[in-house]
């Protein structure tokens, strides 16, 4: 996700103007700025970690079934799969069109993952 990249590098670069090696305040304007950033960075990475999240698990069970041949890891991936399909369409309820944009790729990403694990007999 470009707006989370762009979060990390924002904070790392407000957190690199506050001077840790006295006493700092933190009501100071660089404290501040960094504070915000990383509330927003945190707030928009717990959002993007669960699909992420199932997606990942999915992926895991996946490769293990295919390493096994053990149905129940071909199961457990399609749960996570449809896990992952179940967030994505509460998090478009409320997302923006940048988030939509980000999600729609992770359904991609999802309808291609289920298409193998239903194909696969």
């Amino acid at each position: 996700m470009r707006a989370l990249e762009e979060l990390k590098k924002d904070f790392h670069e407000a957190l690199s103007h506050i001077d840790f090696s006295e006493a700092y305040d933190p009501y100071s304007k660089q404290f501040m700025k960094a504070l915000f950033i990383g509330q927003l960075l945190v707030a928009v990475k717990e959002m993007e970690d669960d699909v992420e999240e199932e997606l990942d698990g999915a992926r895991k069970y996946w490769d293990t079934y295919l390493a096994t041949n053990d149905i129940q890891y071909k199961e457990m991936a399609g749960d996570e799969l449809r896990h992952a399909g179940i967030l994505i369409k509460k998090h478009l309820a409320k997302a923006d069109e940048h988030e939509r944009a980000y999600l729609n790729g992770l359904e991609k990403d999802r309808q291609e993952m289920l298409r193998l694990v239903k194909a696969e007999a």
